[in-house]
């Protein structure tokens, strides 16, 4: 999943790159009265991204074509809809999605993208068939829901106005789709409404979130301590980092899953404040 974030949001950056350059000599009157100097640096980082974005491209298309393969598969799927992998491949497909269909979806459009080989429409399908290989299970479902910064429904109706245009989809497969973004959207309002119910978190319950930008901090479900910085975060969130750092995060000393300690006390404190906010006890009454 890191592999696949990184290398699309490296080749997506570079076309945008391109595209300003190219922009850029578009404007003959502009151009010509630059300097020398000016223009062979241009010119020289328009070859430099050119070369980037095709071995990124190429090399992201084939880790998405690969996702695609092996979430087809319900033999194999297990891994993808694990606690520690799902809610990263919902962030990554939410966040690729966005860039391809999202506000800042035109500075993608480079001339003769094949060069570089772009082909959004393919790479866009690929990507529905991930989430439609996903979307009968209620992990995915959820993790989409919890993606604050990337998911918007409005990405998915304009990608199956677009894969329905050009004969990359059938009505009956984006009719999957609408049903993927409903239940996604139940989720979230019923996410909201928990979260009213609860009411303001005590700071001691809440854990910080690596995945957001900026750093945010939610309420933990299953509280570790992490034994040199004696920091406590949630078990999925240590999780997910150790996946590509093998380091504590506060103080980067080594760190593996097996070394984290249960906070047992302060999960039975979490777990009885939310049964006593959910059945109507204030905190003046605890």
């Amino acid at each position: 999943m890191n592999d696949t974030t990184y290398l699309l949001d490296e080749s997506l950056s570079k076309l945008t790159e391109i595209r300003n350059i190219q922009n850029e000599m578009a404007d003959e009157t502009s151009w010509n009265s630059a300097s020398q100097q000016h223009r062979q640096e241009r010119e020289g980082l328009l070859r430099q991204s050119e070369r980037a974005a095709t071995s990124y491209m190429s090399l992201g298309v084939e880790t998405v074509h690969m996702l695609r393969y092996l979430t087809s598969d319900e033999q194999i799927i297990e891994p993808f809809v694990s606690s520690i992998i799902v809610e990263r491949l919902a962030l990554m497909l939410d966040f690729n999605l966005a860039a391809l269909v999202g506000p800042r979806c035109t500075e993608l459009k480079v001339k003769n993208p094949e060069k570089y080989r772009f082909n959004p429409k393919t790479l866009l399908n690929e990507l529905m068939d991930i989430y439609l290989h996903l979307a009968h299970r209620p992990e995915f479902v959820l993790s989409v829901a919890k993606d604050a910064r990337s998911y918007r429904k409005e990405h998915f109706i304009k990608s199956c106005e677009i894969l329905l245009r050009n004969g990359l989809k059938r009505p009956e497969e984006t009719a999957k789709i609408e049903e993927f973004v409903r239940l996604v959207d139940k989720a979230i309002t019923t996410e909201n409404e928990e979260e009213e119910e609860l009411g303001e978190i005590p700071d001691d319950f809440l854990g910080m979130k690596f995945k957001n930008d900026p750093l945010m901090y939610t309420l933990m479900e299953d509280p570790v301590i992490l034994p040199t910085s004696r920091i406590t975060m949630d078990r999925s969130t240590i999780r997910s980092h150790l996946l590509s750092d093998q380091r504590d995060p506060i103080n980067r000393m080594p760190l593996t899953i097996d070394m984290v300690v249960d906070d047992v006390e302060l999960k039975n404190k979490i777990e009885k404040w939310k049964h006593d906010r959910k059945s109507g006890v204030t905190p003046m009454e605890m």
